[in-house]
């Protein structure tokens, strides 16, 4: 303590220890205990070695996608929104059936390229296809295949396990069946 201190209040520590208990007025209320599914996104716990990183928005889309039935309804499979925008940057038809046949032929070259890399269980070509795919498919509003392909993506980032190649294996088989849905879709918009 300073002599400064000392020589106002001889005896500061007898004046805190006299103090009456603050009121309960003065008192901050207390704090809630979170549970965790109210813990904020700050305190979640660190994901373990070798497993994929989701934000928590990842987390809702990603649940979103395993929440579905096996066949998605139309909202699911377009976000028309997004379409619709696309729509409106040209008004020539021919301009969307452009984009819609170059994603058409895009998927299915990465298609093939993912069935080869699984076959020589190289996981990492898979995460980067899976990224290229995620992207080209959110931009022409295909939804349902984008997040499925953001969840082979952060899934084919973990290490290399026979459950990892399984869940991919699976996610493959998935993405598969929604773009095929996609592709109807698209297509019947095309030749309207």
């Amino acid at each position: 303590m300073s002599p400064a201190l000392r020589a106002r209040s001889p005896n500061v520590i007898d004046d805190i220890v006299k103090r009456p208990p603050p009121s309960p007025s003065d008192k901050a209320p207390p704090q809630k205990k979170l549970d965790v599914k109210s813990r904020p996104a700050s305190e979640e716990p660190a994901p373990k070695a070798g497993s994929p990183i989701t934000t928590p928005k990842e987390k809702c889309d990603l649940k979103e996608v395993e929440n579905k039935e096996n066949k998605p309804s139309k909202q699911d499979i377009i976000d028309t929104e997004v379409f619709g925008q696309i729509v409106d940057l040209d008004e020539d038809p021919s301009f969307i059936s452009m984009m819609v046949n170059d994603y058409i032929e895009q998927v299915d070259s990465t298609f093939n390229k993912m069935d080869q890399a699984m076959e020589a269980k190289d996981l990492k070509e898979i995460s980067q296809l899976g990224h290229f795919l995620k992207g080209s498919s959110a931009a022409l509003g295909v939804k349902q295949v984008s997040l499925t392909c953001e969840k082979i993506q952060n899934t084919a980032k973990g290490t290399v396990t026979d459950k990892t190649i399984e869940e991919v294996t699976s996610l493959l088989k998935r993405v598969k069946e929604e773009y095929g849905a996609a592709k109807i879709w698209l297509l019947e918009y095309c030749t309207t």
